[in-house]
């Protein structure tokens, strides 16, 4: 080892311990004001503007039958080796996510389709419960996910889905908004990059 790295190996732990020493006194949450609270009023159709603005695609459907029929238009999930759904009712897929004990051996999933738990209207963002998951990496790892969502369940905001949340006994749970994507480079927008080139939300159910 250098003496560069010395002092800077050195340098790092001293910010580190400082880090770890310091004490700062505890702060209570703000008191969230509900009148302040943006109404939207047809949460459905904020949702829908909302998801398909930051690259998600939106069906609505009636039933849940309808799901297959509709997936299967799409060339891309016509064409699809390996699907993966954890929504029989809806899609049976052709892959036991069950048999797998390595997630990694998910990598080549064309297609998942998943439940979400609710939609949140305010950002397009869909809730998707942990335990309904026999892999977390299922949501992040194919080429194409589709989340199946209740119209009813669609909640105004991020306040009311984390008052949702906290009443949950779950060890794990994501928030999935939009497929993949960066502009990192050159600010050129790519999707994909880390996860699902696209994200189908399939809306359930007629008005709330």
């Amino acid at each position: 080892m250098t003496p560069y790295d010395q002092a800077e190996r050195s340098s790092r732990r001293s910010i580190l311990d400082r880090l770890r020493s310091a004490s700062l006194p505890p702060v209570a949450a703000p008191v969230i004001d509900a009148q302040r609270l943006v109404d939207y009023g047809d949460l459905a159709a904020q949702f829908t503007t909302i998801a398909e603005a930051i690259g998600a695609t939106v069906v609505p459907l009636e039933r849940i039958e309808e799901v297959a029929e509709v997936l299967g238009e799409d060339p891309s999930f016509a064409e699809a080796r390996r699907i993966a759904s954890v929504e029989p009712q809806a899609v049976a897929g052709n892959v036991e996510l069950e048999q797998f004990d390595d997630p990694h051996a998910l990598a080549t999933l064309d297609w998942v389709i998943a439940r979400g738990a609710f939609g949140i209207a305010e950002n397009g963002a869909i809730w998707v419960e942990g335990g309904s998951l026999p892999h977390r990496a299922m949501l992040f790892i194919p080429q194409h996910l589709a989340l199946i969502v209740e119209r009813s369940q669609i909640v105004p905001h991020l306040t009311a889905a984390y008052e949702r949340i906290g009443s949950w006994d779950a060890t794990f749970g994501v928030f999935v908004a939009g497929p993949s994507k960066t502009a990192d480079i050159e600010q050129s927008l790519v999707l994909g990059a880390h996860g699902c080139r696209t994200l189908t939300v399939l809306l359930i159910g007629g008005a709330a």
